[in-house]
């Protein structure tokens, strides 16, 4: 079980991934924050269908069609940094660069919001 989720916050003191989640349908937020709670409540046990490892740190929630990008941070705590509505069977680079820079921002200057 982990301590607490985090959402990344950009430059202006906005979270990306809060917004995204804000866009979705009902049933899709509902889903999502599902997983959240699930990622919450298996911390580092969570594994596929629900979530999958990416490399460099960075891990998925796969809620349908929606990926939520996350990391684990000070052992028992994760930074939810990106979500994307996947419509290929691969992930674009430039989302896995996106993940790459805001997981460094938040591990050199901690901006995140705390959500659980």
């Amino acid at each position: 079980m982990l301590e607490s989720i985090y959402y990344f916050l950009d430059e202006r003191g906005k979270s990306p991934v809060k917004e995204f989640i804000k866009a979705l349908s009902q049933d899709e937020r509902a889903k999502v924050f599902a997983y959240i709670a699930e990622l919450k409540n298996q911390g580092h046990n969570l594994r596929r269908p629900l979530a999958d490892y990416l490399g460099h740190g960075i891990y998925e929630l796969r809620p349908k069609a929606n990926r939520i990008f996350y990391f684990f941070f000070l052992k028992n705590s994760a930074v939810l940094i990106h979500a994307i509505r996947k419509k290929t069977d691969k992930i674009p680079n430039r989302d896995l660069e996106l993940c790459l820079k805001r997981k460094n921002e938040v591990e050199d200057y901690a901006k995140v919001e705390r959500i659980t």
